[in-house]
C-alpha cells in the first residue's frame, strides 16, 4: 500500500526528499502515525487577536501568537477512510495546550481539502518544484451532507498559501501564511521540525 500523499503529488512523489516522504509517510485505511517536533514563530494580526475568544472556539486557528513556540504534530490515519488525518499541538508560554485538528482528503492528484472542526475546507494546490512543496490557496469550501458547497470567501477569509523544505535527512522547515487583500497579512507561523516517530501499521 503506497502513502496518501503519493497519489496526490503523483509524478513529482519519487522526486521529494526523505525528510518529506517522512512527513507525508501514512498510508489510507490503517493506523499509521507519524509525529514531527518542533517549534513555531505564530504572529497575528491586530483585528485577530481581538477576535481571539471566537477564534478558541471555532478551532479554526490557533487563539495566541508567541516566538519559537514548542509544536507537536501527529500525523494520523483511520482504519475506515484515506483521510490524512493532521493534529497541531500548540504550546503557548503560560497556557494550557493547544491543539488544532484538521482532516485533509484529496480527489484528484495535487489537489486537497483540508477540513476544519466546522465543516469549512480550504482547498489547495500541491506541488514539489524547486526543492519546495508549495500549497497554493484554491479557495474554500463547507462540508454538507456529504457535499462540498463552495464559499466565495477569499475576499473576507483572506488567502492561505504555504511551503516546506527538507533541512537534512529527517528534519524540514515550514511556512504558512493567510493574506487578506485589504488588511495584508493576518496570520502566519513558520518554523523548523524533526520526525521524532513513525509507527506505521503492518
Amino acid at each position: 500500500m503506497t502513502p496518501t500523499f503519493a497519489a496526490i503529488f503523483a509524478e513529482q512523489w519519487e522526486a521529494l526528499p526523505p525528510a518529506l516522504k517522512a512527513h507525508y509517510a501514512n498510508r489510507p485505511f490503517t493506523r499509521d502515525h507519524v509525529t514531527v517536533e518542533g517549534t513555531l514563530d505564530v504572529e497575528m494580526h491586530p483585528l485577530l487577536r481581538r477576535l481571539s475568544g471566537l477564534i478558541k472556539a471555532t478551532g479554526m486557528l490557533t487563539p495566541y501568537e508567541g516566538r519559537a513556540v514548542p509544536v507537536t504534530v501527529h500525523f494520523r490515519s483511520e482504519p475506515d477512510s484515506d483521510a490524512f488525518v493532521f493534529e497541531r499541538v500548540f504550546r503557548f508560554e503560560g497556557r494550557a495546550p493547544v491543539t488544532f485538528r484538521s482532516r485533509m482528503v484529496s480527489k484528484r492528484p495535487h489537489s486537497v481539502t483540508e477540513y476544519m472542526a466546522t465543516g469549512i475546507g480550504w482547498r489547495a494546490r500541491y506541488d514539489y518544484h524547486e526543492g519546495r512543496v508549495r500549497l497554493r490557496h484554491a479557495g474554500y469550501a463547507w462540508r454538507l451532507f456529504g457535499l462540498d458547497i463552495p464559499l466565495p470567501i477569499s475576499w473576507l477569509a483572506g488567502r492561505g498559501d504555504a511551503w516546506e523544505e527538507a533541512t537534512g535527512e529527517d528534519s524540514f522547515r515550514m511556512y504558512m501564511d493567510l493574506r487578506h487583500p485589504l488588511l495584508g497579512k493576518l496570520y502566519s507561523y513558520g518554523g523548523a521540525f524533526r520526525v521524532t516517530e513513525m509507527r506505521l501499521d503492518r
